[in-house]
């Protein structure tokens, strides 16, 4: 039986960019394209979609509308806690919601505070200090080169080739950038020489299984991006054509890669689908930088739907896929 389901989105062309913020300011936000992908799919699958914009606007719709389940891929406009915004109105609503809770989207916006989590479970992460202020005494126990990010920003916003950075003089520009134009602390981490890997995840509990690993190829992107999957290599690059899914690695390491993700995955609470980024250390030791339960879900480009589609899934099977997780863990 088909479901009545509220797909809520935050689109690229609703946003407008002000003056004093970066380019990147949107780049979390969807396509036109993916929502109705999306919206196709749920259709496929058997439901009453209807399509609702985020922000303010959504709460009307949302309360009338008498919703079994509510598709939200918002990211959300402002503040550290911008992805939990929808979530925490379904919940107050009482309606079922895909994806990872408030609790668990809002700390892993927060990237210091997610890695803080992964050290207490004993999973690597780079060493790490958050920065307030470009002049701030960098601790003895860091070593360059360094990655120098904005603390609570996905979508590898505020991260391109000047991120890497090899001296304090580099820091200290990078840091000031960072909290000048992102207005928020600047997250500095050692920067991990080594090979790319993401680890999709879907599924709850037991049923909870990896999707193929995908590594990102530097192989053939010039030099000036320093082997970093920046917001510019997504933006005008192919990514698609930089995948390399499933990874050519040997099977311990996968093994590894997937039983750490899914770790990851269960220490920071995160339900239904999400994906775990690493880097490999010249130990071979496998680094986590990213943990994101809302990833992108642009068919046949996004890191996630490219490795769903290595391990069978078609675009409207994964969708549904998701649908399906989040309404037996409701239950």
């Amino acid at each position: 039986m088909g479901l009545k389901v509220a797909l809520i989105y935050d689109i690229k062309i609703e946003a407008q960019e002000s003056e004093g913020e970066p380019p990147d300011r949107y780049a979390e936000l969807d396509s036109e394209s993916t929502i109705i992908a999306i919206a196709d799919a749920l259709t496929q699958g058997g439901h009453t979609v209807t399509r609702i914009p985020g922000g303010p606007s959504a709460l009307a719709p949302l309360q009338q509308g008498d919703f079994d389940l509510a598709f939200n891929i918002c990211e959300g406009y402002k503040g550290r806690n911008r992805e939990a915004h929808m979530p925490a109105v379904l919940e107050m609503l009482g309606i079922p919601c895909i994806g990872s809770d408030v609790l668990s989207l809002a700390i892993c916006l927060d990237k210091p505070t997610t890695k803080k989590i992964l050290l207490h479970h004993g999973l690597l992460t780079p060493p790490f200090q958050v920065f307030d202020h470009a002049s701030d005494h960098l601790g003895p126990k860091l070593r360059f080169p360094l990655m120098v990010k904005p603390a609570h920003e996905g979508s590898s916003m505020g991260i391109m080739g000047a991120s890497k950075v090899a001296d304090e003089g580099a820091l200290r520009r990078q840091v000031e950038f960072v909290i000048n134009n992102y207005h928020q602390p600047a997250l500095v981490e050692e920067f991990i020489v080594g090979r790319e890997f993401t680890v999709g995840i879907l599924g709850n509990g037991c049923s909870r299984r990896t999707l193929p690993i995908l590594e990102v190829d530097f192989t053939h992107v010039p030099a000036g991006f320093n082997y970093i999957y920046t917001y510019e290599f997504k933006k005008n690059y192919t990514a698609r054509h930089h995948f390399l899914c499933p990874a050519p690695i040997d099977a311990a390491l996968a093994e590894c890669l997937r039983q750490t993700a899914l770790q990851a995955f269960a220490a920071l609470g995160c339900r239904d689908f999400g994906r775990v980024d690493f880097r490999l250390s010249q130990a071979k030791l496998p680094y986590i930088i990213e943990v994101n339960p809302l990833p992108g879900l642009a068919p046949g480009y996004s890191d996630f739907p490219v490795s769903a589609e290595d391990a069978g899934y078609t675009f409207p099977g994964l969708i549904n896929a998701i649908v399906d997780n989040a309404m037996q863990r409701s239950l």
